[in-house]
């Protein structure tokens, strides 16, 4: 056991030691919703931008599998998509795929990325979280309604 051990492996602290060791400042905080961590991390850094809690934000996720035994839970209890297909968003959907991959964005307030002559490379207008309650087609299928 050595002093990093806890800190080192601990899911809540990703965000502040991300934070800590590239000396950024503002918000910083790990989210896990499952699937949609990533969006409702996004969803969270355009809350600060447009509250004036930062002018930038760095807003990201990542998904390592690491062991088979995640894969073998939501399979056994029916969470994987039939297919291997994702359909999110979809009347069709019947469950998820699981993957890895890391991705992030660096966000700002348009007038200020146009002022800095940032490249830019999309427009966020808006976002929303929201849960569906109850649907009969599972936890993991979003409700078509």
């Amino acid at each position: 056991i050595d002093p990093h051990i806890r800190s080192g492996n601990a899911v809540s602290l990703v965000a502040t030691r991300t934070s800590y060791l590239l000396n950024l400042r503002g918000p910083s905080l790990t989210v896990d919703t499952a699937c949609s961590s990533s969006l409702v991390a996004l969803h969270l850094a355009c809350q600060s931008l447009r509250s004036g809690e930062c002018a930038t934000a760095l807003a990201g996720g990542v998904n390592l599998i690491l062991n088979p035994q995640g894969t073998m839970l939501v399979d056994r209890f029916g969470m994987l998509a039939g297919d291997g297909r994702v359909k999110a968003f979809d009347d069709r959907a019947d469950g998820f795929v699981r993957g890895e991959g890391v991705a992030a964005v660096l966000l700002k307030p348009l007038q200020q990325a146009l002022a800095d002559g940032d490249p830019i490379a999309a427009v966020i207008r808006s976002t929303a979280v929201n849960n569906d309650g109850y649907y009969k087609a599972g936890l993991a299928a979003p409700s078509p309604a």
